[in-house]
């Protein structure tokens, strides 16, 4: 009988961790640093949120919605997978959207779902961009927007990348995928190299080709943080089936251009997470 108490104490102690760890949200900041950073644009607070796949967290979604407006940002960038691919219409994140109001610049780039979404059904992913537009939303298709300040201004390129691109090695006929810094100047055009480039894109497995081609920031998704995440170690899993991914998540650095690789909020199917919350990530610019 005491073992069976034992078990069963065990068993709950585990499921409400899992609970707390798949539906508790973790703030992580950074600060980055780069002397291209206008001085209008000193302090700037950005907000970014990838991977919903329509997730809610708590009646509809006050709990997700209540965290962005304590952190008050001055932008939010989406970097992809909002929504799934296969049963889902998108409402999840036009309802979030419609909560915050127009309190926000809201800038949106695609994932691999929503190019399947598009691919499987092209009317309904139209009706959900469509609404994303009436909301004000900025969907960035493979171009750049000028962030200005009085005088000043920072590149905002938002680039989604072919599916062709998310590759998978355990498929023969993706093996010899080649993506490059020549690769991003024929979706982008050239960079501008002598302003501040903030590059959003979905996925984080070519940084040092953003990097070459100009990104000073790329923030980045797609990873969910490895799923498992193992302390000390890193995340476990990657969608392109390849244990241990490099960019799982957090900041990295290559030749003085970093990338913030978000962990994402939701989860894709039946995957649960372990010792790996769903994140926003804040990003402040420094000069």
């Amino acid at each position: 009988m005491k073992k069976i108490k034992v078990f069963i104490s065990v068993i709950v102690v585990v499921l409400i961790t899992v609970y707390i760890g798949n539906n508790s949200i973790k703030i992580s900041e950074y600060n980055i640093e780069n002397s291209k950073i206008p001085d209008e644009f000193n302090n700037m607070k950005i907000l970014q949120l990838s991977d919903l796949h329509s997730k809610k967290f708590g009646k509809d979604n006050s709990y997700l919605v209540k965290k962005i407006n304590e952190i008050n940002p001055d932008i939010v960038v989406m970097t992809g997978d909002m929504m799934n691919s296969k049963g889902d219409d998108g409402e999840v994140l036009i309802n979030i959207i419609k909560k915050l109001g127009n309190k926000y610049h809201i800038y949106y780039i695609v994932g691999n779902h929503e190019q399947i979404l598009e691919s499987n059904d092209s009317e309904l992913f139209k009706n959900y961009l469509d609404k994303l537009l009436d909301l004000k939303v900025k969907v960035i298709n493979n171009d750049k927007i000028e962030l200005k300040k009085e005088k000043s201004v920072i590149n905002l390129y938002g680039m989604w990348i072919n599916l062709r691109y998310y590759v998978d090695k355990t498929n023969n006929n993706q093996k010899d995928i080649t993506f490059n810094d020549e690769t991003v100047n024929q979706i982008l055009k050239t960079s501008d190299k002598e302003s501040f480039n903030l590059l959003i894109t979905h996925n984080p497995l070519y940084f040092e080709a953003y990097s070459k081609w100009g990104a000073d920031l790329t923030l980045a998704g797609h990873i969910h943080g490895g799923i498992i995440n193992i302390p000390f170690v890193g995340g476990v899993l990657s969608p392109e089936k390849k244990l241990f991914p490099k960019y799982y998540g957090g900041d990295y650095v290559f030749n003085n251009s970093n990338m913030i690789v978000n962990r994402g909020l939701g989860n894709e199917g039946y995957l649960i997470r372990v010792f790996n919350r769903p994140e926003m990530s804040v990003i402040n610019l420094k000069n």
